[in-house]
């Protein structure tokens, strides 16, 4: 078979899924301005911030490190062998997504809740985080992450689950005390819009579908999924779930491995 029209039907395969291409970031953005005409971020900063009351810490240290870029990436590992089209439009989304974030943070510096607010009104679970608020770098991962998954796969379900995951992971960067949620909805915009670029992008570009790109983007994937091994991304307490994560991608890309050596056979 053709290398070169075979990454041509990889890359068409990937689409933007009309509306669940810009909806995300329009609502994201209209919350937003919503926040803002009430006046509301730190009154709403300060119920998600007082979940971890009733819930525990721990939960909200498993659940935000999923933000994390290593943990990004390693989520991307079981892709990497069926759906090379998905794991080359992340990649290309990340640029969009760096950009985002690594400008506005530095530009507004905008400063975070433990560097506003007195220290009995905020609960801190991690880091200690004072400075470069908006926007969220962890929302802005995850979103870019979910974005991808959900405008290259069809289904309402998955969409929404995708969705619904991020939305869940940027509501937790609040409840440990880093983020506003006006800088959490700043990376869901920036975030899911990137994905958008990533994916159209992966469309009209198939270079990451080569056999050299797969193998450099799948070394990358399973470096950090062996990273979580070690790896906590400054929540202790998500250090024993992450190698349990480690455990489950590299389990589930090892039998997706031998079901179709099996089935070449």
């Amino acid at each position: 078979m053709n290398p070169i029209r075979l990454d041509t039907a990889l890359v068409r395969s990937v689409s933007p899924a009309g509306p669940w291409g810009w909806a995300p970031p329009l609502i994201a953005l209209l919350l937003a301005a919503l926040v803002v005409v009430l006046g509301a971020d730190e009154a709403v900063f300060e119920w998600l911030n007082g979940l971890p009351t009733a819930t525990g810490d721990v939960l909200w240290a498993n659940v935000t490190v999923y933000g994390d870029t290593v943990v990004a990436f390693a989520l991307l590992l079981p892709w990497c062998r069926h759906h090379p089209e998905i794991v080359w439009a992340a990649f290309l989304a990340v640029l969009p997504a760096t950009l985002w974030v690594d400008v506005l943070k530095p530009l507004l510096h905008h400063p975070r809740p433990a560097a506003v607010l007195p220290p009995e009104l905020i609960h801190v679970i991690g880091p200690r985080l004072l400075a470069n608020a908006f926007p969220s770098g962890h929302t802005t991962t995850i979103f870019t992450l979910a974005g991808v998954l959900a405008l290259s796969r069809s289904g309402g379900g998955w969409r929404g689950t995708c969705l619904g995951f991020a939305v869940l992971i940027g509501l937790s960067r609040s409840a440990v005390g880093a983020h506003w949620p006006l800088d959490e909805l700043g990376g869901a915009f920036g975030g899911w819009l990137a994905a958008w670029i990533g994916v159209v992008w992966a469309r009209h570009w198939g270079f990451g579908l080569r056999a050299y790109p797969r193998r450099v983007f799948a070394g990358l994937c399973l470096c950090c999924t062996l990273a979580l091994f070690v790896y906590d991304g400054g929540y202790s307490q998500a250090r024993p779930m992450l190698p349990l994560l480690a455990v489950a991608l590299l389990a589930t890309t090892v039998a997706e491995w031998i079901q179709s050596r099996r089935a070449a056979h």
